[in-house]
């Protein structure tokens, strides 16, 4: 009887206050799954669909971000707009350490970084490596080699030494004094190997591969004597 005499909520806020007791944790986790969801979204519409991805890799000096971005405006001038959206956008890959003075921790967290790139990244086409890491990537796959012999002026058809031309030099002209950033002085471009890897028959990687070499060819081009 006592459930007949009961008053119901009457109102608006009544009606609020009501659904809230009963669906207040299914509300919040509707509120959760739509924020997250237009984050996503908001994301993925805005994120920058790069033409190319290079690799930078040394054991030599460990690059900054100020010295990334320097190389990125200079390398820019070479790629193509190879996805149709009017413009070149190419991202920089930093797995640059100093193998001297780097800690353990960060030298394993860029030297996995590294392989991962190797083994699993098809995007990762283009590497920027001095000398030393160069052999060292090359040496990870002792049958085939990583890196490809392309017939390239340099490390035995492997690479184009890019240290002396514009892409390090400008860079390295507008350091500061105050900033005391060093450089490799053997710093190249090359490319991965394709044939003979789990990358071979992958879709459009005839087109990715000829597109990285034409981006090597542009580079010698402007810059050979």
């Amino acid at each position: 009887m006592a459930n007949e005499n009961r008053v119901k909520p009457k109102g608006f806020k009544a009606i609020i206050e009501n659904f809230w007791y009963h669906y207040k944790f299914h509300t919040i986790v509707f509120i959760i799954v739509v924020v997250t969801l237009a984050v996503s979204i908001t994301q993925c519409a805005t994120k920058t669909d790069y033409d190319y991805k290079i690799v930078v890799a040394t054991r030599s000096v460990t690059l900054s971000t100020f010295q990334l971005q320097a190389m990125t405006e200079e390398l820019n001038r070479y790629g193509e707009d190879l996805n149709g959206d009017g413009e070149v956008n190419l991202l920089l890959v930093d797995c640059s350490l100093d193998g001297n003075t780097s800690d353990y921790d960060a030298l394993l967290a860029k030297q996995q970084k590294l392989q991962l790139l190797l083994m699993t990244d098809i995007e990762a086409m283009l590497f920027i490596t001095d000398d030393e890491c160069l052999q060292w990537i090359d040496d990870l796959n002792p049958k085939t080699n990583f890196i490809a012999d392309t017939g390239l002026p340099h490390n035995n058809g492997k690479s184009f030494i890019i240290s002396n031309t514009h892409i390090i030099q400008n860079p390295k002209n507008n350091v500061t004094v105050e900033k005391k950033l060093l450089w490799p002085d053997d710093l190249s471009i090359c490319r991965r190997r394709i044939e003979g890897t789990a990358f071979e028959e992958k879709e459009g990687i005839e087109e990715a591969t000829k597109n990285a070499d034409e981006f090597i060819q542009r580079i010698i081009k402007n810059n050979s004597k």
